[in-house]
């Protein structure tokens, strides 16, 4: 399986969002090459937010992705600044030959060997989010958390999410002000994406984190299926 990942980092409140000066924002679209922010024109893209970001910021031509090219030792990376190899998740399945784990994948972040922009914004007192970021289930340095995770793709998801979220109850109340359930990090439709952003903008606006990161799918998934 391939993928290819390029992230965009935006640090500064989010556009119609009332996060206060200072927050962090890490959104990641996975699958996404940057050609197609850079050359829109080109191939005909009306990606207007997008484009905005690299007319008024700052932006890079190209990310070397590590090996293996996969979501989650890349994502890990991205959040550690180290090589898989010293932060331990090599790939995207943990190793299971014998099919005991009924093909787990690397979702819990005590397998994460060091320290994480998490960790970091929180020894510095920091308030920090999350939004189906891989690694992420049982992050106690996350104040709020939605991990990226899914077992069955069945209902019983949803009663495993409301489990693993934190704190306590956020993801019942986030539900409810959003009107729309949560989604698990195996779907990657359009509609999924905008429900995870929907419940990352409830989070920006009402518990203020000034760290965020968040992970879109959509993309990844219509490359996996269509792309070249």
């Amino acid at each position: 399986m391939r993928k290819l990942i390029h992230t965009l980092v935006f640090i500064a409140a989010c556009a119609g969002c009332s996060a206060h000066a200072g927050t962090v924002l890490l959104i990641s679209i996975d699958g996404l090459p940057p050609r197609y922010v850079t050359e829109a024109r080109r191939f005909n893209l009306s990606i207007p937010t997008l484009r905005s970001f690299v007319e008024r910021g700052a932006y890079a031509s190209g990310v070397i992705a590590v090996t293996p090219t996969v979501t989650y030792p890349n994502h890990t990376t991205m959040v550690t600044g180290v090589l898989p190899a010293q932060h331990g998740i090599t790939t995207n399945t943990t190793f299971d030959p014998l099919n005991v784990n009924r093909d787990g994948w690397f979702w819990y972040a005590e397998d994460i060997r060091v320290p994480t922009l998490w960790s970091a914004a929180s020894a510095a007192k920091l308030r920090t989010a999350s939004v189906n970021w891989p690694v992420t289930v049982g992050d106690r340095n996350i104040d709020f958390l939605l991990p990226e995770y899914w077992r069955t793709s069945t209902a019983d998801d949803s009663k495993l999410l409301r489990a693993l979220t934190r704190p306590e109850g956020l993801l019942e109340r986030l539900e409810r002000k959003v009107g729309t359930a949560f989604v698990d990090g195996n779907t990657d439709t359009l509609e999924s994406d905008r429900v995870r952003t929907r419940y990352a903008l409830e989070i920006l606006r009402n518990e203020r984190p000034q760290f965020m990161a968040v992970h879109l799918v959509a993309l990844d998934g219509t490359q996996h299926r269509d792309g070249p």
